[in-house]
Formats: C-alpha cells, structure tokens, sequence
C-alpha cells in the first residue's frame, strides 16, 4: 500500500495537492506546522475512502527530515511519491529585512528540500515506480528585485530538479520541478504581499489548478510544470529579453 508524502500540507498549494491526490484515490502523510489545521485536513479526507496520516513539523527544524522519515519506518507505511512543496518568501527591499529572515527562506527552500530529497530517494524502494515533485515558482526563470533571496532559492530548486531528473533517468524516478506564477494562497500575507497581490489579482490562479496540473505533469514524467499561459508566456520572454529588461520587468510587478 503506497502513501504519498506531502509537505506544507495544511496550506495553499500544498492543501490543494492532498484534495487532488485524494480525488484520486492516494493515501497521504501530510506534514505541516499547523497540528489543528492538519487534524481538520485528516478528518476531512478521511471520508474520501482512503488512509490520511498526518505530522506536525517545523522544516526548520535540521533534523526533522529523519524525525519524519523514521515515523513513517516505525509504522511500515510506503512511499512512492513525495512532493516537496513547503516554502516560504519574504517582500522588499534585500537590506531592510532582517538576515534571520533571508536564511529562514533558504533553509526551508533549499536545505531542508534537498533534506526530504535525499531521504526520500535513500530510504524508500528503489525497486517500485517513485516520484518527486519540487514547488519551484515562475520567479526561478529571472532575478526578481524585492523577492531577490525567494527567487534566487527557487533557481536554486529548478536547477536541482533538472539534475537530479538526468541523474536518476534509469532508476525508476519521476523528477517534476512545478513553476507556478502568483496562486491564491496563504503564502502572500506571512510575505506581507497584499498589497501587491491586490495590483495584479487578475493573474492570480487557483491553487487546485495548480496542483492538478502539477499532479499530471510529474505523472506524465514532465521535467517542468508551467501552469498558466501568462506564465508559459513570462518564461520565454525571460529567455529572449537582454536581463536587464527582464530585471525591470519584474520590479514592476511588485512596484506598490
């Protein structure tokens, strides 16, 4: 019996990747700080005919990967899927925000995504099919002034996957790297975004779009997941425009 492992679940993107999944009929260990927003979650998607554990975490924490993976051991469920989506970013300018701040978001992005990565490729069956999906963001494809660190973490994110992917070719592995642009989330007010998500609410998605494209793109053993046209549209100009352009293309974004 195979369980699919999500992180920053209570939440978000990560709370419309365990609706789809259970739509489809995956068990799930859904891990995230919130123990009564998880609880809620588990009893929710217990009605749906399938087996939702749950795990109260802090990804900051260094050791928590093992602490994660030794549970999961300790009661011989089985993991064939893991999706990475735990993030977090903070707006404005690099200088005026606190240094704490900065490397909380590349501990979460980074550090503790390559922590449940690894742990997850070394501790789960080599011998079944298994799948690994890593949130990156639209903002992976360009340098993004007064996100500078967040989207520095998720190029930091993209080019791992890509890696990894050709690393792990002939081993059975799916390796998605999921680029979302802006999703209607509970990611924008910790980043105190609102101001800007209000100047371009008409980008916006919906998180279980997301999440469902996101589901079959890793599937279908895609190595990047764009959803959205304006955001397909966004990475090609990234890649034809000279980089100063792009810079100040995406200042105007976040320019309140």
């Amino acid at each position: 019996m195979n369980y699919t492992l999500i992180t920053g679940a209570s939440k978000g993107i990560g709370k419309a990747f365990a609706y789809e999944c259970a739509a489809r009929g995956m068990n799930l260990i859904l891990v995230a700080r919130s123990q009564h927003l998880l609880e809620e979650l588990q009893k929710e998607l217990s009605q749906k005919n399938i087996l939702v554990q749950i795990h109260t975490a802090d990804l900051l924490d260094h050791n928590v990967h093992k602490k994660i993976f030794n549970w999961i051991k300790e009661n011989n469920w089985n993991i064939n899927m893991l999706i990475n989506n735990a993030g977090m970013g903070y707006f404005g300018k690099f200088d005026e925000k606190p240094l704490e701040k900065h490397l909380e978001v590349m501990h979460l992005n980074m550090d503790s995504m390559i922590r449940m990565a690894h742990e997850f490729l070394n501790t789960t069956n080599p011998n079944q099919k298994r799948y690994l999906l890593n949130t990156a963001s639209t903002g992976a494809f360009q340098p993004t002034p007064y996100m500078a660190v967040y989207c520095a973490t998720k190029s930091f994110m993209l080019s791992f996957s890509e890696a990894i992917r050709f690393e792990l070719r002939k081993q059975n592995v799916n390796v998605t790297a999921l680029c979302p642009g802006g999703t209607e989330s509970d990611f924008f007010s910790p980043a105190g975004m609102e101001k800007v998500i209000e100047k371009n609410a008409q980008f916006m998605m919906k998180a279980d779009a997301v999440a469902k494209i996101g589901l079959n793109g890793l599937l279908k053993n895609k190595a990047v997941v764009i959803p959205g046209l304006i955001n397909k549209a966004g990475k090609v100009a990234a890649q034809i425009f000279p980089n100063s352009l792009v810079v100040q293309g995406a200042a105007k974004f976040f320019d309140v």
